[in-house]
């Protein structure tokens, strides 16, 4: 029952991510913004569940998934694209798992533990305030106000 409802809650925060961006997720597409979509979103739905059941949503194996969430913090710290992607993918995945009263599974242990979501946080907050001060710059040296 519980993979049923978390199942669920991932299919409907894809949905809402689709509509949001304007488009279907191709789950076969090697095209970057398709790749960071899918990418976005495991890494949203990871705090959630397995490995497998987010490759189950997108149609592949959890080796894939694995090199989704391998690939997060490169792409945070490349593509100001993909961060937009992650906070929209972050975003909707919590209201909908609200909504659904999902919540994130706590993993202790060698694999997974509070250190190492802790660590991905301030990584991930350090990767955007990086991108925040090039995007000021850049508007600086454009002579426009942030």
């Amino acid at each position: 029952m519980e993979n049923t409802h978390i199942k669920q809650m991932m299919l409907d925060a894809r949905r809402e991510y689709e509509h949001r961006m304007g488009y279907p997720i191709d789950n076969d597409s090697r095209l970057q913004h398709y790749v960071q979509d899918r990418t976005a979103l495991a890494n949203a739905w990871r705090p959630y569940t397995s490995y497998r059941e987010i490759g189950e949503v997108f149609g592949k194996d959890h080796s894939t998934v694995v090199h989704y969430c391998k690939e997060h913090e490169p792409m945070l710290s490349s593509y100001p694209s993909y961060v937009a992607k992650f906070n929209d993918a972050i975003e909707i995945s919590n209201r909908v798992a609200s909504r659904m009263a999902v919540h994130p599974k706590i993993k202790y242990g060698h694999v997974r533990n509070l250190h190492d979501e802790l660590k991905t946080i301030k990584n991930t907050i350090k990767n955007l305030k990086q991108f925040q001060k090039k995007i000021e710059l850049k508007l600086a040296s454009r002579g426009e106000v942030a």
